[in-house]
Parts: C-alpha cells; structure tokens; sequence
C-alpha cells in the first residue's frame, strides 16, 4: 500500500472534528477544488471579484462537481480545478457570503453610552 492510501484511509476513520483540528479553515485568493482534498471536510474562504467573502466546504462542493469535472482534460492530468473570479454557478448555493467590511470591527465598550462615545473611540 502507498503513502498516499494509507493516508487517505486515516483521513475516512477520522470524526468530522478530528478533520477540523488536522485541516483548519484556510483563506485563498480563488476558488479551488482538488482530488486529493477530497474527504477532509476542509473549510475553505476566499474573497470574488464582487467583494464578498465566500465560504464553502471542499467534499459538498467537489461532489457537485466530480460529474463535470471527471471529463475534463485538466482534472484528469492534475487534479484540480480553480476559478479566480467566483464559484461556479451550479455549486454557489452550497457557499455562505458576505461583503467585505471597509471599517475595522470594534468591541463597544460597556462604559460607552452614546454613539458619539464610541465614534469618538475610533479616532
């Protein structure tokens, strides 16, 4: 057996939870797909060209795709997949979005009574 079966069956008896600790989130610049990502339940956030945040699971979103892409000359030689400008159209439904934030996120200070304390804060 090889290196890369024995790994990829410690990752299928590993819990969702055991993934989660192994493979954290990660932030790209584009979306991607790989095979040999497949069943780590990896979380996986990047930012489109509309300026949203979108997040996606790998394995809801690969198997979506796999019909599509198992005939595609370039997942066949390497494996993978990318799109630099969004998901695909058919698999968006399976990400969550959000725009980005020009603005730092703030704590509001409990002792802070007013909107003006707080603006005044930011200064």
């Amino acid at each position: 057996m090889s290196n890369q079966e024995l790994i990829t069956n410690a990752i299928a008896k590993m819990s969702n939870e055991e993934k989660a600790l192994v493979f954290p989130p990660i932030t790209r610049a584009n979306f991607v797909v790989r095979k040999n990502w497949l069943g780590r339940n990896q979380v996986i956030t990047f930012t489109n060209k509309k300026d949203q945040v979108v997040t996606y699971n790998h394995d809801e979103v690969l198997n979506v795709m796999l019909p599509k892409l198992n005939i595609m000359p370039c997942w066949i030689k390497r494996g993978y997949w990318s799109q630099s400008t969004d998901m695909p159209s058919n698999t968006r439904h399976l990400s969550t979005r959000a725009a980005v934030t020009e603005y730092p996120l703030v704590e509001i200070d409990e002792n802070s009574k007013t909107f003006q304390d707080m603006e005044a804060s930011l200064k």
